[in-house]
């Protein structure tokens, strides 16, 4: 609440102190729960393994049992009361049932036998505690304003307004605050678990980042539990963790040109707004670093990434070790990833239809493995060489927009389904049909039945628009071939893919080619109206692809054992692979931007405390509009850069905020179209809109007045 976000005296403090306990608690009430369940259904696996699962269990279970609870009792404290009344008769129901043991006798010896042998986990250790350092970086109290980092000064203020709007206005399903009378269509789970916390009187700051510290233990440790069953090698798993979270391409070349001649070229990357090796729009560097600009600033990624890494463990447990109840969790976390994060299902779901097909391989070809190995490689080459081949027919013979590029992938997804069901068709006349339903079939139908719902009530109309799904050529290449785009972006691992893929043995292979299905299909279609936001799907690829380029990277070097300087070389290899990265990380780690000002922050406190949840501002459409933001009040419509590429349509609500603005007089009937209830006039409304201040005095009373910020009420 607004209120709490600067304390003001000794009071306030305790009485924030003792508000936030209870959010607290009910936060680690539902990790504890999890982490109890992932012991209960996962006994088999190791303590820490159920630890990260269970906790991202329990992230999952705070995502949604308040949020279904809300559908009868909206988003209020009594929905969450009966929400943890439901997770505890669960757990101890599981407890009761499956009398797990959750601690082993001798634990202080194993502790230490553990720490001794699970070296390997300082790594993606390490990867977290950067990852908190800047996230506590990104949102901060600095001299009575609000402060945000590089990457976060963008994107920050809209989950701000979602987390606040769902708690202060409790309806559920939510609405859009900077769009009111619109239903909420984005992935708002990764938002619904801080304003849970919100709304049991946790400040806003705290609301926001605990989870995200939680979401970024379960991604880092899960992806390390997935490359760890995979790769069976530890080496190999901490380059690929380097690879994946330390990405960058060649980027940093462009700063160190003429050098000898001063520094700014190269300083700019530190005190430039987004001039980074990774970021660098004006050279074509697009494929920005996963920890500052994926998982920090996109809270949708980063929530769904910390339920798709542990996902695909489980799954690849169940599919290639046979741990045939293993199917039945997945189905689970599978069902509940849409609205959490819709690009992470969809991608999921991609991986799953590859890895069936494989299954359904083994079963139909048995001891033709490697025919079908090869075959299969084939026609990885075929969908690459189609990608690669489609520069030379745009712009010239075909439009990069041209619906041609979505027939040819919808060409290729149906000969593929057919494929599959004939495949599935020889596997039951082979009598594998009971298993398969057992298995895979368990596993699809709980999937659908938690899916679907989502799909139909949220996914599906939103996505309905002519800009979402629909032909593009190669997404975010704004100007290079083919070829040397993915080199300068992705560096040392594009170098390496094609022969780290295509030498792959067979379980290497088979796991990672959903990579090249994803990557075909991103090349030719987008899903969204910001054709950029392809890469929420290709990160998904590229967490396999690191996986396999590692494997080859390790391999090399141990067979070089022989060659002088072999260490250096790979350290040179490694430098290569970080530099951009480390470059970015370090400009993260210094940036900083003011958000709100303390004029900002007053107003947005007067709102708070003497409006109604449900009131609308008239306001300009900033993206760092506090209104919105920290009061979870309405505002008529927001930035363009939420609201357009959310796919919904703004015009006439721009043009009517602007009638109102210069002629509210006129145009009464307008203020009682949107409900407006106060008019909020500062510089950006000035700067922005042709503002008839005298008119609006002579209409309205001012209740707010402050360092040129003035709220009028609106008494019509």
């Amino acid at each position: 609440m607004v209120q709490y976000i600067i304390l003001k005296n000794k009071f306030r403090s305790c009485l924030w102190a003792a508000i936030f306990s209870v959010a607290l608690l009910y936060f680690l009430m539902f990790q504890l729960c999890g982490v109890t369940l992932a012991a209960c259904f996962l006994n088999k696996e190791r303590r820490y393994t159920q630890m990260i699962l269970g906790s991202a269990a329990g992230s999952v279970l705070l995502m949604w049992l308040p949020s279904l609870c809300a559908f009868l009792f909206s988003f209020s404290i009594t929905a969450h009361v009966l929400a943890l009344i439901s997770l505890l008769l669960l757990t101890v129901g599981a407890v009761f049932l499956k009398r797990p043991k959750l601690l082993p006798n001798d634990f202080p010896g194993k502790h230490k036998a553990f720490c001794r042998a699970e070296r390997t986990l300082l790594l993606p250790l390490g990867l977290w505690l950067l990852f908190v350092f800047l996230v506590l970086h990104s949102f901060r109290y600095q001299n009575g304003e609000i402060w945000s980092s590089q990457c976060t000064y963008g994107d920050m203020s809209m989950h701000l307004g979602f987390i606040a709007s769902i708690a202060d206005q409790k309806t559920f399903p939510p609405m859009y605050s900077i769009l009111p009378g619109v239903k909420l269509s984005y992935p708002f789970l990764s938002d619904s678990i801080s304003s849970s916390l919100y709304l049991l009187g946790a400040p806003l700051r705290f609301a926001y980042v605990l989870p995200m510290l939680f979401a970024g233990a379960q991604v880092f440790f899960g992806a390390h539990l997935f490359w760890q069953r995979w790769l069976r090698d530890k080496a190999k798993t901490a380059l690929a963790e380097i690879l994946f979270f330390l990405n960058g391409g060649f980027g940093f070349a462009y700063f160190f040109p003429n050098l000898q001649n001063g520094t700014d070229n190269f300083t700019r990357i530190f005190t430039s707004f987004y001039e980074t090796p990774t970021n660098l729009v004006n050279q074509n560097i697009r494929w920005v670093n996963v920890i500052v600009d994926m998982l920090i600033p996109q809270r949708a990624t980063l929530f769904g990434w910390a339920v798709l890494f542990p996902l695909l463990y489980v799954l690849y447990r169940a599919v290639y070790e046979q741990c045939e109840r293993y199917f039945i969790i997945a189905g689970i976390f599978a069902g509940g990833l849409v609205m959490i994060h819709t690009h992470s299902f969809l991608a999921f779901g991609l991986i799953c239809g590859v890895w069936l097909c494989f299954a359904l391989c083994r079963r139909v070809f048995r001891g033709s493995s490697a025919h079908v190995q090869f075959t299969a490689k084939v026609a990885a080459l075929v969908l690459m060489l189609l990608a690669f081949g489609a520069q030379f027919v745009t712009p010239k013979l075909i439009s990069r927009e041209s619906s041609v590029f979505l027939y040819l992938v919808l060409v290729c997804a149906a000969a593929f389904v057919l494929f599959v069901l004939a495949l599935l068709i020889m596997a039951i006349r082979k009598g594998f049909g009971i298993q398969l339903v057992k298995t895979w079939g368990v596993f699809l139908l709980i999937t659908l039945l938690l899916a679907a719902p989502q799909l139909f009530t949220w996914t599906f109309s939103q996505a309905s628009g002519d800009s979402f799904m629909r032909g593009w050529y190669n997404w975010g290449n704004l100007q290079d071939g083919y070829l040397w785009f993915y080199l300068v972006n992705l560096g040392v691992t594009a170098l390496l893919f094609l022969p780290a893929f295509f030498t792959a043995d067979q379980r290497r292979f088979t796991v990672c080619a959903p990579a090249a299905v994803i990557w075909f299909i991103c090349e030719f279609v987008v899903f969204q109206p910001n054709t950029y936001d392809n890469n929420k799907l290709l990160y998904a690829a590229y967490f396999l692809v690191c996986g396999v380029v590692a494997s080859y990277m390790v391999e090399i070097y141990r067979r070089l054992r022989t060659l002088p300087g072999r260490r250096a070389l790979a350290v040179g290899a490694l430098v290569l692979c970080m530099l951009s990265a480390v470059l970015t990380i370090g400009r993260e780690s210094i940036a900083g931007y003011c958000l709100y000002g303390d004029s900002q922050l007053k107003a947005a406190e007067y709102i708070y405390e003497n409006t109604e949840p449900e009131d609308t501002v008239l306001t300009d459409m900033r993206h760092n509009n506090e209104i919105a933001a920290l009061t979870g009040r309405n505002i008529v419509c927001g930035s363009t850069s939420y609201v357009y590429f959310h796919g919904l349509d703004y015009t006439e609500r721009e043009t009517d905020m602007q009638s109102m603005f210069s002629a509210p007089q006129a145009n009464c009937a307008l203020f009682e179209k949107y409900s407006i209830d106060y008019i909020l006039v500062s510089a950006y409304e000035r700067n922005n809109f042709n503002v008839n201040e005298a008119e609006i005095e002579a209409l309205f009373p001012c209740v707010f007045d402050e360092n040129g910020v003035q709220i009028y009420k609106v008494t019509f």
